[in-house]
């Protein structure tokens, strides 16, 4: 369609547009899934790994594995994250959640990251004596996740330090700063907008010898923007750098006892339906629960997870989203519809590859009681597990 078709029927011109930012979700959605899919497998495999008998050359092996499995997640994720920023289906989905313990979890994941390249790795918080906050956690994760991932990565010697003060705000909002601080090789003045473009960078060869695609600051600008905060740069070659990112956010809504839930060190007597088509990604579910003492029953579309609901009794489903014949929302809202009045729902727990999916209305109208997200890994699960673990 040319130019003056589209002014001439701006209708169809609106319809066409929507049609193309249909099909490119729907392609970030297949891609992610086939991208997803796969990996779940090689970091399944590298965790039941973990926990047998190795010697120093098979663990280092290992550790090699796991590093290029991050690696690949990152890139992943970046990819797929751009993507959707781009085409304006990025949505905020706020939850309750405590930010101390939120930003130590995040420092504990780049732990070992950090001692690999011999550094420093600090957190520094000055937060409010009620902690809990009401936000997008899984955005704010990609955000600081990025910053710390970048700051360990051009950083040699020295240590790299994330803070985050909790304050109160205006408007019975709370400011929430987080910063992270490296002592790495720095950024020229000149560089500093230059860096948040899409795949650009302050310095070509140092990006080229360390890694990345060139989207994460660039990600993290977007989905700054999108929380109605602020970020910036305070960095000299040289002399490292400190990003800072500034929000406004919301005082949790629930009480703490309301949040806060029981969890046990090892899920038992739990018997779940497993509802996924792939025997790859089946056998690294059946694997990673080995030993714990849960039975499970595996299905291979949401047809069948429809009729062994209706046949048997159990505590938890997992359900794929992606299976023939019938998908996982189609199944889980047939399970709905089949539960009685008044009776408890059984937890269904969404399967995805799709970090993003799990928050458009076709989820929530289906009622997924939680969703874990491709490629699993086993504390994961555990600490899913935990929830629905019986006395």
């Amino acid at each position: 369609m040319n130019t003056n078709d589209a002014v001439e029927n701006p209708a169809a011109e609106i319809a066409r547009l929507k049609e193309v930012i249909r099909q490119k979700d729907q392609f970030l959605a297949t891609v992610s899934h086939e991208i997803r899919s796969p990996m779940n497998g090689v970091f399944g495999m590298a965790d039941a790994l973990s926990r047998t008998p190795l010697d120093d050359k098979q663990k280092r092996y290992l550790l090699v594995l796991r590093d290029a499995c991050d690696t690949m997640l990152s890139i992943a994720n970046q990819l797929l994250e751009k993507g959707k920023l781009d085409s304006g289906q990025t949505t905020l989905v706020p939850v309750d959640f405590d930010i101390g313990e939120f930003v130590s979890s995040q420092v504990a994941e780049f732990a070992g990251r950090a001692e690999k390249r011999g550094l420093f790795l600090e957190l520094d918080t000055k937060i409010l004596a009620d902690s809990r906050i009401r936000f997008d956690k899984m955005r704010l994760a990609q955000v600081l996740g990025n910053l710390i991932s970048n700051a360990i990565r051009y950083t040699d010697e020295g240590r790299v330090v994330v803070r985050v003060i909790l304050q109160a705000g205006k408007n019975v909002k709370l400011a929430l700063v987080l910063s992270v601080e490296d002592s790495g090789i720095g950024i020229a003045p000149d560089k500093h907008a230059q860096i948040f473009e899409a795949f650009s960078s302050a310095d070509p060869e140092q990006s080229a010898s360390r890694g990345g695609t060139g989207l994460g600051l660039n990600v993290v600008q977007d989905l700054v923007e999108l929380m109605n905060g602020r970020i910036k740069v305070d960095s000299t070659l040289g002399l490292g750098s400190t990003f800072t990112v500034e929000l406004s956010v919301d005082i949790a809504e629930s009480q703490a006892d309301e949040v806060e839930t029981i969890r046990h060190s090892m899920p038992q007597n739990l018997h779940i339906l497993l509802a996924e088509d792939n025997d790859s990604n089946a056998f690294v579910f059946e694997v990673l629960l080995e030993d714990t003492g849960v039975k499970t029953t595996r299905v291979r579309n949401g047809q069948e997870a429809v009729i062994a609901f209706e046949k048997g009794a159990f505590d938890v489903i997992f359900m794929d989203i992606q299976m023939p014949i019938m998908n996982g929302i189609q199944a889980t809202a047939a399970i709905r519809a089949t539960e009685g009045a008044g009776e408890k729902p059984v937890p269904i727990i969404a399967l995805s590859a799709d970090t993003v999916a799990a928050q458009c209305p076709n989820y929530q109208a289906a009622r997924f009681t939680d969703a874990i997200f491709k490629p699993m890994r086993q504390k994961d699960l555990l600490d899913m597990l935990s929830i629905f673990d019986k006395e």
